[in-house]
């Protein structure tokens, strides 16, 4: 099982084919919106203002926007690598339900298709000063039921700093001309 679930047999046969040059994070992209949040204890940024929520990744540059106004996707939301949020408060906890994500890499070999539906649940701890995530992605095309999980993250001892990746795609030097 995967988080939880099993993969479709696509998604099978695409994982079995996974290659280092098929992994988004050694061409400076983000994996995806559930992988990256964690991986490798980036420094993560949460801002909110009248309308929107923004979370910044500390890992690959990327950014979200969770709009706090809308109930609903619009139909015609432009497919990304952070996808489309729409956000709402339940009490303490923050519901983020996106959508429109890019085809992608979900968690290294399982890919992502654009029907992919993520919804997570972040909630602080006041005593610990802690933030759990909990997730639930859906694919149909890759996942045959719900991927879930959760984690946590503590406040940082430094503060964010953007992401600076070095692209490492590798360079086959017998195709590349040598200059003397």
């Amino acid at each position: 099982t995967y988080g939880g679930t099993e993969v479709t047999e696509r998604g099978e046969k695409e994982a079995a084919a996974f290659t280092q040059q098929d992994n988004p994070r050694f061409r400076c992209e983000t994996t995806s919106i559930i992988f990256d949040w964690t991986f490798d204890g980036p420094v993560n940024r949460i801002t909110q203002n009248k309308d929107n929520i923004t979370i910044q990744y500390g890992q690959m540059g990327l950014k979200r926007t969770v709009d706090m106004k809308s109930k609903t996707h619009p139909a015609n939301a432009k497919t990304t690598r952070a996808g489309h949020s729409i956000g709402r408060w339940e009490n303490d906890v923050l519901i983020v339900d996106t959508v429109a994500v890019l085809p992608g890499v979900l968690n290294a070999p399982v890919r992502n298709s654009d029907k992919l539906h993520v919804v997570e649940r972040f909630s602080l701890d006041p005593k610990t000063v802690k933030l759990t995530r909990e997730y639930t992605a859906e694919d149909p095309v890759y996942l045959k039921g719900q991927y879930t999980g959760r984690d946590t993250v503590e406040v940082a001892d430094q503060p964010f700093t953007a992401d600076h990746c070095k692209d490492q795609t590798l360079i086959d030097y017998s195709k590349v001309s040598q200059k003397k």
